[in-house]
């Protein structure tokens, strides 16, 4: 594989998303959940093409590269819709302007949040077919593209869109830190009165992951509006002129692609994996994730001992054979008892022996041991 390392950070990425996972889903946060399922699917999606197009860029199967190119097109819209949903629900938390929340109320927050942070971004990426010139393109090394037709709709609905929704959230980021510093003083007291299972810390770390996102969404939006006027714009003459011979797909070796292909690289590697590096950054350390991994040490921890405590059992079971007619008396006070009996036996069984010996001349003494008789009961266990 000429470039190992496309999987290999895919993967940890993946990891990393999916650590902060299971307190997230107690807090039942949309924007959050939501965010994490793009950034999951993304880097599945780059894992699976790097090492299906490794060093190769045949058409392999053209419904996986409909859908591949497609979702990570996705990720340029989710994640500013995804932190404009946060700042809009922390906004909302910190100006206090519903003092008391219903749940009819929390039903219609769930659902904008919903149409937001997963109904907004798949009707953007389907959007992008009104400016999508052929297909796809099969890029060495990386996979499905989305190729887009450089016009002036295509600026708008590729690089504007999402530059408008991360400002937009970086406008409502700033709204919520002037909440907290007009009411910094029972800003503890709002934040358990809103319904939300907020803290401090989990509120500033909420908006510095949108604000970190939208500054890095913004300035790419801008690098990729900036650099697309240095080739020639085309004319958005038609519909049918734009999607003439639609079906058709461009395969590009890595060393002909040149000076862009970083660029590819960047957009389509490197940005999933960069987001979850934020994303764990800013949750992944945090009080609630070292609770998380505490928990998750005792109780290994726990079933380590309870696998070894079994296995010692069984093994100090397995060097005892018992056979058919022995009796197993459990330790304690009946054992005690059961030795006094049985020197009670032995004590009968001598005594017999000394008349037997006084009474019975004849008797052979050559084969009798002398020593302490111990009787056995019969018994079927």
């Amino acid at each position: 594989m000429l470039h190992p390392d496309y999987p290999f950070w895919s993967f940890v990425a993946l990891l990393l998303v999916l650590l902060p996972l299971p307190w997230h889903l107690r807090a039942r946060n949309i924007a959050t959940l939501s965010l994490i399922f793009w950034l999951v699917l993304a880097n599945i999606i780059n894992l699976v093409n790097t090492f299906i197009w490794a060093e190769a860029y045949t058409n392999h199967n053209a419904i996986w590269c409909d859908i591949s190119s497609r979702m990570l097109l996705l990720l340029n819209y989710s994640l500013p819709a995804c932190s404009l949903a946060q700042m809009r629900r922390l906004e909302s938390v910190a100006s206090t302007r519903r003092s008391i929340i219903s749940s009819r109320d929390r039903k219609k927050r769930m659902v904008e949040e919903i149409s937001i942070c997963l109904i907004a971004p798949c009707f953007f990426a389907a959007l992008v077919y009104v400016v999508q010139g052929h297909r796809y393109d099969i890029i060495e090394n990386i996979g499905c593209v989305t190729p887009i037709y450089m016009s002036i709709p295509g600026i708008i609905i590729r690089f504007a869109v999402p530059g408008v929704v991360a400002v937009t959230s970086l406008v409502f980021a700033v709204l919520s830190i002037r909440w907290f510093l007009i009411r910094r003083l029972q800003f503890q007291t709002i934040l358990a009165s809103s319904d939300s299972s907020l803290s401090i810390g989990r509120y500033f770390r909420l908006i510095a992951l949108a604000v970190a996102d939208s500054t890095v969404l913004l300035a790419y939006a801008i690098y990729g509006a900036t650099s697309s006027t240095d080739t020639p714009m085309q004319p958005y003459k038609s519909w049918k002129y734009v999607h003439d011979n639609f079906s058709q797909y461009a395969q590009y070796p890595e060393e002909l692609i040149g000076s862009v292909y970083p660029a590819f690289v960047a957009n389509n590697i490197y940005a999933p994996i960069f987001y979850s590096i934020i994303f764990f950054m800013f949750f992944g350390f945090g009080e609630e994730a070292v609770t998380e991994y505490l928990a998750l040490a005792m109780k290994s921890k726990a079933l380590i001992g309870k696998i070894g405590l079994k296995r010692a059992s069984s093994t100090q079971h397995s060097d005892m054979h018992f056979k058919l007619g022995s009796k197993v008396v459990p330790a304690g006070d009946d054992s005690v008892s059961l030795r006094g009996q049985a020197n009670d036996s032995a004590r009968r069984s001598t005594n017999d022996d000394e008349d037997r010996r006084e009474d019975g001349p004849g008797v052979d003494m050559g084969n009798t041991r002398r020593g302490v008789a111990v009787t056995v009961e019969r018994s079927i266990v």
